[in-house]
C-alpha cells in the first residue's frame, strides 16, 4: 500500500519538525526545487593546486547537463565553482544550500576557475527535475514522488510559519525559566 505525495511529505516534514522542536540541528527533510544543471564532486588541496584552483574550497563539475541552466550559462565539465549566488562552495551540498531560497528562473551569480583563469556568469535556476528530497546536507531521488509545484510553495510557507512558532515558545520558555518572582517555588 503506497502512500499519496501528500501524505509522505506530511510525513518528512513532520520528522524534520520533531527534530527541530527536540533541539536538533541542521535536520529536515525539504524538497528541492531549483538546479543549476551539473554534477559535482569536491576538491582537495591538491587538486585544486593542479587545475590553478587559488580558493580554499571549491566544486569540480564533473558533468554538464546538456539541455541544463549551467550548459546555457557557459559552464563546462572540469570548471571548479569556487561561489554560487554569492557563498563559497565545495561540495554539491553547499551549491543546494546557496539556492536553497530561490526559484525557478532567479539569476544567480556563479564564480568559477576554469583553466586557471577566474571567471563568473550568472546562470537561471530551472525548476528540479525528478523528486529530489534533501535530508540536512544529502540530497536524494525519491522515485514515484513528485510535489506539484502549489503543494511544495504551501509546504514551504507552511515549515517556515511553524519554525517561526518554534523559535517564538523557545524565547516564552527562556523568558519563563529567567523569570526570578519572589512567590515561585522552583518546583
Amino acid at each position: 500500500m503506497g502512500r499519496s505525495p501528500l501524505a509522505l511529505a506530511a510525513v518528512l516534514l513532520g520528522a524534520g519538525f520533531a527534530a527541530a522542536a527536540s533541539g536538533a540541528s541542521g535536520f529536515a527533510f525539504n524538497p528541492v526545487s531549483v538546479q543549476l544543471g551539473v554534477r559535482l564532486i569536491e576538491t582537495t588541496a591538491q587538486l585544486r593546486e593542479a587545475l590553478g584552483v587559488e580558493a580554499d574550497r571549491g566544486a569540480l563539475v564533473l558533468e554538464v547537463d546538456p539541455e541544463g541552466p549551467a550548459r546555457k550559462a557557459g559552464l563546462r565539465a572540469g570548471d571548479v565553482l569556487t561561489r554560487v549566488a554569492g557563498k563559497p562552495v565545495g561540495d554539491a551540498a553547499d551549491v543546494l544550500d546557496a539556492v536553497d531560497d530561490h526559484v525557478p528562473g532567479d539569476k544567480v551569480p556563479v564564480d568559477y576557475v576554469r583553466h586557471g583563469k577566474v571567471e563568473s556568469t550568472r546562470v537561471a535556476l530551472a525548476p528540479a527535475r525528478g523528486s529530489r528530497m534533501r535530508l540536512g546536507r544529502w540530497s536524494f531521488q525519491v522515485p514515484g514522488f513528485e510535489l506539484p509545484p502549489d503543494v511544495e510553495r504551501e509546504l514551504r510557507r507552511f515549515r517556515e510559519r511553524v519554525e517561526r512558532q518554534l523559535k517564538d515558545l523557545d524565547e516564552r520558555l527562556r523568558r519563563l525559566e529567567s523569570d526570578e518572582r519572589p512567590d515561585r517555588t522552583g518546583y
